[in-house]
């Protein structure tokens, strides 16, 4: 071996053994450090929003959401200031990449679903959403894939949507008013 690759191989396993050394004490301390880092790009972001500075504002954002790509919060956030400026191939493209990179998140499809469902593309909306339900996801997933469903003139896929969330979800009014809306537009007309 001569002295270069041994020095490689050297270095190698002094940064293995130092990140081996990690103590749960200084991933606390990281974890802390990002902990604040994020507030503070939170804060700068609601004062930008507040002066009315958007571009300043879906910088931050992106920002926010590429190094936390999980974070549900940032990217409908930065999706939301996107629709907001109209930039609606950027805001389909953001709820696009986090249901790609979030496969845990049960309620990863939502945002895009919302976007489909506000933007009168409800066709797109059931093929997200239908594969969540046994997720028991957020109950917006359940409602948005109803109506859409509603808007499709599928009254029987409807009526299926809200049983199963009035079973999770036995008290909501509401879902059981649609219910009852679209049980009577299953009805023959006399």
């Amino acid at each position: 071996m001569n002295y270069r690759s041994f020095a490689i191989a050297f270095v190698f396993a002094s940064i293995c053994g130092i990140a081996a050394a990690t103590t749960q004490a200084s991933k606390q301390r990281l974890d802390a450090i990002w902990a604040a880092a994020d507030d503070r790009v939170t804060q700068q972001t609601s004062i930008w929003f507040d002066d009315g500075d958007y571009p300043k504002c879906i910088h931050m954002l992106v920002i926010q959401s590429t190094y936390a790509p999980s974070d549900y919060e940032a990217v409908t956030n930065l999706g939301w200031m996107q629709e907001n400026v109209e930039d609606w191939d950027g805001a389909l493209a953001t709820y696009k990449l986090y249901l790609k990179n979030n496969p845990q998140d049960k309620d990863r499809a939502l945002p895009e679903a919302t976007y489909l469902f506000n933007r009168k593309r409800y066709s797109e909306v059931p093929p997200l959403l239908e594969p969540v339900l046994k997720l028991n996801p957020h109950p917006n997933n359940y409602r948005i894939l109803a109506h859409a469903y509603e808007k499709l003139k599928k009254y029987d896929d409807a009526k299926r949507v809200w049983l199963k969330y009035i079973a999770i979800a036995p008290n909501d009014d509401t879902a059981k008013a649609n219910l009852a809306r679209d049980e009577k537009k299953l009805r023959p007309s006399k």
